[in-house]
């Protein structure tokens, strides 16, 4: 039924009868006319003071007595450019190429907590990454995708996590299926003629949009207040089976490997997204992943969000909502974390948002569970600090620190279409920490324990993370410049009895 509907909108759904052209024609019309170029090109400047990895108090004695500050600077001009062509008879393919070149660049310590630019460690001057990040053959029919080869996907727990021009992609299968789609596709005449419902009324009732966007998003749309009420409500479910990826450091290939263990078969994920827009304005999401990542652990994640209707009118407009997850990590690879894995992270947030400014307070908690990997702690073999946990900052993160809580605050500020801003502040304390040593690996054994951290255990360790960030699109001085952006994002973490850790990112760039 789903291949019908693509052959059929080869002919009904055309401006042109697609029959008395000849393949090559139809070829010409849909795939090539039909294709788009879209990407970013321009340079990022990524600086760190007090690199604390080697972590504090982990340095050796040698490193101490040097006064080095394990200071890491790298600036990059690269390019990300994609394209992605018309279909025909439902099928169509795609590809990106990225290129990073540094133009400076200075890790004498070659500190273990990486730039991300263009190599390991904040490559030096003149290291080039280039790399076909995604290339990949599609089907769509109305309601459903099946793409395979190299490809981005956003879930909670595998995800591009793209802050530089170099995303981490994936190697595998994935499909995405839109079952009110298919169902109003089936019931769908064709053509724009009317319909008879049930008290004998005539309507005209559209055809569902072939070329609809299937993308997966990690965060799940945030709430605007003021949507328009939908028609029928977003309902999506994915599946994907990844055999490789591609590291973000040294990305050069794809890898039968995760952030931790080698010689790994990838993973499997199942989940499914809802979001919906109600009459009294009122909205509703909610979010569930299940993922067995093979010789490491099985992980879920969940989300239900709710939005209340807005409050006042124009630019007092505002509306409260409600946000809570859970993420639980279990059923280890006894051969590759012999003490087991049993972690929980609950959590909270609490805000408002109007068309300008959003407050929001929240909270994670990880209860501590001796005798499994650091008293409680999960793995994110595909991830890094990616914000999907509420008190995720640009540095530190509970998903990384293992049990304990933190909690925080944050507020946005959107003046105008151009412009955006926001500052944070979130507390920590890890039951069973380690500063800085979120990258350790399996090693020459493949195995992780809690001998992997480099760093000493430290109990009750405290940190707090700061985040301020802006950003400017130049369109709001000439609209010829629209796309043209800058940004800077500055993050501070404190550890106690250890510097200040400062990470400044700026970003100059061209999107289209």
């Amino acid at each position: 039924m789903v291949c019908a509907g693509a052959a059929q909108a080869q002919t009904s759904n055309s401006s042109d009868d697609m029959s008395t052209l000849s393949f090559p024609e139809m070829f010409q019309k849909q795939v090539v006319e039909g294709s788009e170029v879209h990407g970013r090109v321009g340079f990022y400047d990524f600086r760190r003071w007090h690199d604390l990895n080697q972590p504090y108090p982990g340095q050796t004695s040698s490193q101490a007595k040097s006064g080095d500050n394990y200071n890491t600077e790298n600036t990059n001009f690269g390019a990300q450019i994609g394209i992605t062509t018309g279909r025909i008879y439902g099928f169509s393919s795609g590809a990106a190429f990225v290129y990073e070149r540094g133009l400076y660049g200075n890790n004498a310590a070659r500190t273990k907590l990486n730039c991300n630019l263009a190599g390991e460690g904040c490559a030096p001057s003149g290291h080039t990454v280039a790399n076909l990040t995604q290339f990949y053959l599609q089907f769509n029919a109305y309601g459903f995708q099946l793409r395979g080869g190299r490809q981005l996907i956003n879930t909670p727990l595998a995800g591009a996590d793209q802050f530089t021009f170099l995303p981490r992609a994936f190697q595998g299968v994935s499909a995405v299926w839109r079952p009110l789609d298919t169902m109003d596709r089936m019931s769908y005449s064709g053509g724009g003629s009317a319909q008879t419902g049930g008290n004998g009324a005539q309507v005209n009732k559209p055809s569902p949009d072939l070329n609809a966007n299937f993308e997966t998003d990690q965060y799940l749309p945030f709430f605007g207040p003021g949507a328009s009420a939908m028609t029928q409500p977003e309902w999506q479910v994915f599946g994907a089976k990844i055999t490789k990826r591609e590291a973000r450091g040294t990305a050069d290939r794809f890898v039968d490997a995760n952030r931790y263990l080698s010689n790994v078969n990838g993973f499997w994920s199942l989940g499914t997204s809802y979001r919906d827009v109600l009459s009294n304005g009122s909205q509703v999401v909610g979010q569930y992943y299940h993922y067995r990542f093979q010789q490491t652990e099985s992980a879920d994640y969940g989300e239900i969000g709710y939005m209340a209707p807005t409050i006042g009118s124009g630019a007092m407009a505002w509306a409260p909502y409600a946000r809570a997850q859970v993420v639980a990590a279990y059923n280890a690879d006894k051969n590759r974390i012999p003490d087991g894995i049993n972690s929980q992270i609950y959590g909270l947030k609490l805000g408002v948002q109007s068309g300008e400014v959003g407050f929001s307070i929240f909270g994670n908690f990880s209860p501590v569970h001796n005798g499994s990997f650091n008293h409680g702690q999960m793995l994110h073999p595909y991830t890094d600090l990616s914000g999907v946990i509420y008190t995720d900052t640009m540095n530190d993160g509970i998903l990384e620190m293992g049990p304990g809580w933190a909690a925080g605050a944050r507020i946005d500020f959107t003046p105008t279409d151009n412009l955006a801003m926001y500052a944070r502040y979130v507390q920590y304390r890890a039951k069973y920490g380690h500063y800085h040593d979120f990258y350790f690996s399996g090693g020459s054994n493949n195995q992780i324990t809690d001998a992997s951290f480099t760093g000493n255990e430290v109990r009750n360790q405290k940190s707090e993370g700061i985040g301020i960030g802006i950003t400017y699109d130049l369109g709001g001085i000439y609209k010829q410049l629209a796309g043209l952006k800058i940004g800077d994002n500055l993050g501070i973490t404190k550890f106690d009895g250890a510097p200040n850790f400062y990470d400044n990112r700026i970003r100059f760039y061209y999107s289209f």
